[in-house]
Parts: structure tokens; C-alpha cells; sequence
């Protein structure tokens, strides 16, 4: 059985954007896929909470489990695996960064515990890393998605249009995602 996990971003949840409709793209035919949902708040998204949340579901990852991210949990499992040496085959990153954003109080705030200087690391715990990034990102500056994935080691997909690959921008679903993860 192949383990496919979906982490949402700041302020989300896993009923949002594409997520519901991956989720039942992948699941069934022998494939797990675990959507949680991170607490999200001023006082309550941090790595710490958000870490208790991914060890409730330690026991399912592992070598060949796939990791779909979206905007601020990319680097919370870049930052997971590496403080917790936990080995996984693909991490698909969406609108990744590690970075201060600079957009408002409310999502640096409650983003900085997510960040780590040790970025290089992730690429010997994860067999293949893709960014997928967009140049119209309203909330994530070009620059910063660029810098995530060259500090990953990452393929990158880039769209010119895709905006922050949400709702607001079209995506309720995400098909070459589910392309990606099929090669």
C-alpha cells in the first residue's frame, strides 16, 4: 500500500482548494491518503501543534510515502523530516517558501515558527522534490518561491497564471498533480 498525505497552509483546512477532490483521485485501489487538518490562529499554528498533529500519523509514513504541500506546509515537512531523520519518496510542493512573506502581522506571525536554516538537508531524506510555483503568486513573491526550491534541491513546474494554485485561482482541482504523481 502506497501512503499519500495532503497538508494544507495558513489559515486553510483540508476541505479547501484541490484537496478533497486529489484526495479522492488517489485514495482506493491499495492507496492510503491522509488529508489532516493543522490548527490555524494566531496562537495556535505553529510548528510545535503542527508537529503533535503529523506524529499522530508517524506510524504511516515512510520510504516510499508522497507528500503533497501547499503554500507554508511545504516547510513545515522540510523542517519535520529533518528534525524527526524521517525518510520519504516524493514531497510535491505548492507555493512553497521559507521566508517572511512581508504581506501583514498575520501571516508572519503565525508563520516564522515553520521556518529552518537547514533546508539543505531535505534533499537526503526525500527522493524527488518538486515546486510547483506561479509568477503571479498574490501572497508568495516570485524571488522567495524561487529560493525554496533551489535551498531543496527541487524539479521545478512553473505556471505563468496559476496565482497561489487555490480556490481564488481557479483550482478546485489540480490534474498535473495527479499526472505527476502517476509517472
Amino acid at each position: 500500500m502506497k501512503n499519500y498525505f495532503i497538508i494544507h497552509g495558513s489559515f486553510g483546512n483540508s476541505q479547501e482548494h484541490w484537496f478533497p477532490w486529489l484526495e479522492k483521485q488517489i485514495s482506493g485501489g491499495g492507496n492510503q491518503c491522509i488529508c489532516l487538518d493543522f490548527p490555524i490562529g494566531e496562537y495556535n499554528q505553529t510548528y510545535k501543534n503542527w508537529e503533535m498533529v503529523l506524529d499522530s500519523v508517524k506510524r504511516f509514513i515512510n520510504k516510499d510515502s508522497v507528500f503533497f504541500c501547499h503554500s507554508i506546509s511545504c516547510i513545515f515537512l522540510v523542517k519535520y523530516c529533518i528534525k524527526n531523520n524521517i525518510k520519504i519518496g516524493k514531497a510535491i510542493f505548492v507555493s512553497g517558501f521559507n521566508q517572511y512573506l512581508g504581506l501583514d502581522e498575520d501571516y508572519d506571525d503565525v508563520n516564522c515558527t515553520m521556518y529552518t536554516n537547514r533546508c539543505n538537508e531535505f534533499k537526503n531524506l526525500c527522493k524527488e522534490r518538486v515546486c510547483y510555483m506561479a509568477k503571479n503568486d498574490p501572497y508568495v513573491k516570485w524571488d522567495k518561491l524561487t529560493e525554496f526550491a533551489k535551498l531543496i534541491d527541487a524539479k521545478t513546474v512553473i505556471s505563468d497564471t496559476a496565482g497561489h494554485f487555490n480556490k481564488a485561482a481557479g483550482y478546485t482541482q489540480f490534474k498535473e498533480l495527479l499526472q505527476y504523481v502517476s509517472k
